[in-house]
């Protein structure tokens, strides 16, 4: 036998022995993507699994879209972003996903954005919000959420509102805090507020006493935390052994989780968030709303949060797109998504040359334990109790 018919013959072997290729793609449509489903940003990034996985439930039960059903492929980023750029490499070369969705959090979606732009492949960014993630001249990479330099604009408006004059900005030193930082500031003097201190501090750390002690003997009116959960947490509960008393405290992430008011109790008390969108369909009144909070609450035993929310509305634009070009063809689909009008659970969605949607988000203040609208006033469900209270002066429970 010739070289070359050995070769061939090997090969053949070769492919009978690993079994037929995959046909899912040929039978199904399938949605790629990866999570952190542990590590840090496991708790939000779990919500948007959730309602992943019930749209592609409810997907598949009015016959999923084109005449196939879908399959949904997520893989565990860890809350790491080379994690994550390694897992979209496979996404798009080996597993070849007909489409994809972001990561959560912006410093993997802006890791994982140069992936997709250098194949070519469209894809919603969900779960990211900093402003330089679409400030790069990327086209393959859709935001659907507000950014995160205006996190934080409802609790400045509420500071100036009640005649707070100085603050303090301390932020997680990844992508996203130190974004939404950057928009404190600009609101701040916007707002006439004056910026006192500024300070980022290590994404792994839990003692803040320090720190704590630096913002104390500047006289602070305000402390806005650019924070997640396990930060933010840990800042409050600091403050209150310390018996440090300002009159408000905002942080991003952390206060939007249901488990912020679980676990920390009356030390949640007072405390300013922002949420993406709150479950609250008499008054924002998208369509689908009460529906999909329904069918969450059915199945997970919850009510779902911005995250959840935002999930589901990044496969309802997908859809909608598909719709409209008639196929899943990587280029048909970038551009009609690029000239997409829609509206889904979280609103209007249309972007702009940067593929930049316009979407507002909502403040609010936790309350006898429950997140309730304070900002803006069209949509609030109650007025802020500001200034926060003393900490020897709330009441014992």
């Amino acid at each position: 036998m010739k070289r070359w018919q050995r070769l061939w013959a090997a090969a053949i072997l070769a492919l009978v022995l690993a079994g037929p290729a995959p046909v899912l793609a040929a039978n199904e449509i399938v949605v790629g993507g990866s999570l952190s489903l542990t590590g840090p940003f496991s708790e939000p990034a779990n919500r948007m699994s959730n309602s992943y996985r019930m749209y592609v439930d409810e997907l598949n039960a009015r016959g999923g879209w084109l005449g196939r059903k879908v399959k949904l492929v997520l893989l565990d980023d860890k809350s790491d972003n080379q994690t994550a750029i390694r897992l979209y490499e496979k996404l798009i070369v080996e597993d070849k996903v007909d489409l994809l969705v972001g990561p959560y959090a912006s410093a993997p979606t802006d890791a994982v954005a140069n992936v997709v732009e250098r194949y070519k492949f469209p894809m919603i960014g969900v779960g990211a919000s900093s402003l330089s993630i679409w400030s790069k001249g990327r086209k393959y990479t859709f935001n659907v959420i507000q950014v995160a330099q205006d996190y934080q604009k409802g609790a400045l408006h509420l500071a100036k509102e009640i005649g707070l004059k100085r603050i303090a900005v301390i932020s997680q030193d990844t992508l996203f805090p130190r974004q939404a930082a950057e928009g404190v500031v600009a609101w701040a003097k916007e707002l006439g507020l004056e910026v006192v201190l500024n300070e980022n501090y290590p994404t792994k750390q839990t003692d803040f006493s320090a720190l704590l002690q630096k913002i104390k003997v500047r006289r602070v009116d305000a402390i806005i935390s650019n924070s997640y959960f396990a930060d933010a947490a840990a800042q409050l509960r600091q403050m209150k052994e310390q018996n440090f008393n300002v009159k408000m405290f905002s942080s991003t992430v952390g206060p939007a989780l249901p488990r912020f008011p679980e676990e920390l109790g009356p030390i949640a008390e007072y405390v300013l968030g922002y949420s993406q969108w709150e479950p609250l369909p008499d008054i924002l009144k998208n369509p689908g709303m009460a529906e999909y909070i329904a069918s969450y609450q059915k199945r997970f035993n919850e009510v779902p949060n911005y995250h959840a929310g935002q999930a589901y509305a990044g496969l309802q634009i997908l859809e909608t797109a598909i719709k409209k070009a008639g196929s899943i063809d990587k280029a048909k689909l970038w551009e009609t998504l690029k000239g997409l009008e829609t509206t889904t659970i979280l609103g209007r969605w249309k972007v702009d040359d940067r593929l930049m949607n316009e979407h507002e988000g909502l403040t609010f203040q936790i309350q006898n334990g429950k997140r309730l609208v304070v900002w803006p006033p069209r949509y609030a469900q109650t007025k802020a109790k500001l200034p926060m209270p003393d900490w020897d002066k709330r009441p014992k429970n």
